[in-house]
């Protein structure tokens, strides 16, 4: 298929291009992925492909530079298209739809992490959200302590999701800087994921170990806030109520 992205436009839904403690504040960087995710559905749709396979079909474009020489970036299009499919066939992707539920989709690609997560997320009619399982899967070659790295993912799912559900800010207001990073309520998560489950390929069989990056989270706020546009209808009162209020 012809597709409508270049080179750079295509890396940007598998890299993080901001950190929490940079120039855009948590505000800003939480509308911005929905927006992205928002873009995202609408490409699904222009493309007539479910999401994984509209991320499949960016990473040939993300794996090589559009300047004219066609030589290689530094995305591996074999350890992406790994993680996806893993982390879809792991987590039953591709579930029949229901009121209020749905699964989010993500990858993320930088020199130390290939990872993808797939979220099955509930949103009620009052806005309540429900994460049920969450399902990891990163190719960060030979690992002599395997354990420890599932530890350290299954901590980031837990950043990814906090990032999304709990910043404050309120619109309206002159002052939109979250609240302290040691706050502890979380009143519109009824539950943290049911289940996080961790798996760790190495398809290439590389004998180097990575470590998970400090972005590790990204891929799963960013399946976090795709499940939620699903869930809700991608713009409906309970998604433009999550948005606003940081899922507070």
């Amino acid at each position: 298929m012809s597709h409508p992205d270049a080179h750079v436009s295509a890396l940007d839904p598998f890299t993080w291009q901001s950190t929490l403690d940079s120039n855009l504040d948590r505000k800003g960087l939480l509308l911005r992925l929905f927006a992205e995710q928002r873009f995202m559905a609408a490409q699904v749709r222009t493309c007539k492909l479910d999401h994984r396979d509209y991320l499949l079909s960016l990473i040939d474009p993300a794996s090589t530079v559009n300047d004219g020489t066609r030589h290689s970036s530094s995305v591996d299009g074999h350890r992406m298209r790994s993680v996806i499919t893993e982390a879809a066939k792991k987590a039953h992707w591709g579930k029949p739809p229901r009121h209020g539920r749905a699964q989010g989709i993500a990858a993320h690609y930088d020199a130390q992490t290939c990872m993808a997560v797939v979220l099955d997320i509930e949103v009620s009619d009052e806005g309540r959200l429900i994460i049920h399982d969450a399902v990891v899967v990163a190719d960060l070659g030979f690992l002599k302590n395997p354990g420890r790295v599932r530890s350290q993912l299954e901590g980031a799912c837990l950043i990814g999701i906090a990032f999304v559900t709990s910043c404050d800010f309120e619109p309206t207001l002159g002052d939109t800087r979250p609240k302290p990073a040691n706050r502890t309520r979380w009143p519109l998560v009824s539950w943290l994921p049911g289940q996080i489950a961790v798996h760790l390929i190495n398809p290439t069989g590389a004998p180097e170990a990575g470590q998970p990056s400090q972005t590790s989270y990204a891929p799963v706020a960013r399946a976090l806030c795709n499940a939620i546009l699903k869930a809700t209808g991608n713009g409906s009162v309970r998604s433009q109520s999550l948005e606003r209020s940081g899922a507070n």
